[in-house]
């Protein structure tokens, strides 16, 4: 894999949105095929290159298809190492957000803690990606200049980089372009150049 050839720890591809049920059943009923598709195709390859594959998201709307070889997928590759392979999967950040915020204040609640107490550190603590650093790049296909509810709190400090090409079309060259983009930057997380 290209990424993991270049150094990525964790690459999250954004496979379908909480948003994207409203779209044509027919063109949902393919993109949820898609998964069954993909491992069935390329679990011996990510086996091969040690890759780890989690699925961020809402699982329990998948179709049961869907969330079984998603759980297999998982399950199949969980002792790997290398690269993490992240699908955010009928997934969103503001949801995302939301039952962060939720399940932080449950847990504050337990300990008889205050509202005052929630801090970004137990709020981070409780998102999908609470093991995984925040992302260093965001690469956006299709021409698109927006992030469309993706990864909205772990993205604040994100590189942005944003191509014209299509996903399908993305390919290894392009990421290592992007990278090297990435390689070039200033990064200041708020703060000024030295």
């Amino acid at each position: 894999m290209a990424a993991s050839k270049l150094g990525v720890e964790v690459l999250t591809l954004y496979a379908f949105s909480t948003e994207n049920w409203k779209r044509p059943t027919d063109e949902v009923q393919f993109l949820m095929k898609l998964p069954v598709d993909f491992f069935d195709t390329f679990m011996p390859e990510l086996m091969a290159e040690n890759v780890r594959v989690n699925v961020m998201g809402y699982h329990d709307a998948l179709p049961l298809q869907t969330q079984n070889v998603v759980k297999q997928a998982m399950e199949t590759t969980k002792n790997n190492t290398g690269l993490v392979l992240n699908f955010a999967l009928n997934y969103g950040g503001r949801a995302e957000i939301i039952s962060a915020a939720q399940s932080a204040m449950r847990e504050l609640l337990a300990e008889n803690g205050t509202v005052e107490q929630l801090t970004e550190e137990r709020l981070a603590a409780h998102l999908m990606t609470s093991s995984y650093p925040e992302p260093d790049l965001l690469i956006r296909t299709s021409g698109e200049m927006r992030v469309s509810n993706f990864m909205l709190w772990q993205i604040a400090y994100s590189e942005f980089y944003f191509v014209d090409k299509h996903w399908p079309d993305f390919n290894a060259a392009d990421l290592t372009e992007a990278v090297a983009t990435y390689q070039h930057r200033t990064r200041r997380f708020g703060g000024i150049s030295k």
